[in-house]
């Protein structure tokens, strides 16, 4: 990372079932200055997603139970209810083929990331993606 801390004052739900990818990931945006609840599926994700109203939702497709879609779904419906911006929302998966990038622009994401995602591609889209946000 260049020092920089990019994601300072970014709240950020990532939610990854893969223990180690979860730990790895939250290093990374937690490096980068940003507050980062991480849960382990869903239903964790959608819980801190309602109450914490982050900027930045990373969640990956693939979860035990519900996955990333039904997550998207209900955090959309809620921000929609409440009359919030819409948080950034980040999928992330390790399918690559084009059927589900365009499924998960269609369910709510604003991107799609395959894994493993380069860290500092990941930070570059969040920063940019939230200073977008501001300026909408």
């Amino acid at each position: 990372m260049n020092g920089l801390m990019r994601l300072e004052q970014v709240t950020i739900v990532l939610v990854e079932d893969d223990p180690s990818s979860r730990q790895s990931l939250a290093m990374v945006l937690e490096a980068e200055g940003a507050r980062v609840v991480a849960a382990a599926d869903a239903e964790e994700g959608i819980e801190a997603a309602l109450s914490l109203a982050p900027d930045v939702v990373v969640c990956d497709i693939d979860l035990p139970a519900m996955d990333g879609f039904y997550l998207i779904q209900r955090l959309r419906e809620d921000e929609i209810r409440s009359g919030r911006s819409p948080a950034v929302a980040v999928a992330i998966t390790g399918h690559a083929d084009e059927a589900y990038r365009l499924r998960s622009i269609g369910e709510g994401f604003h991107h799609f990331v395959r894994k493993p995602a380069d860290p500092e591609r990941l930070v570059a889209l969040l920063a940019d993606a939230v200073d977008a946000r501001a300026l909408g």
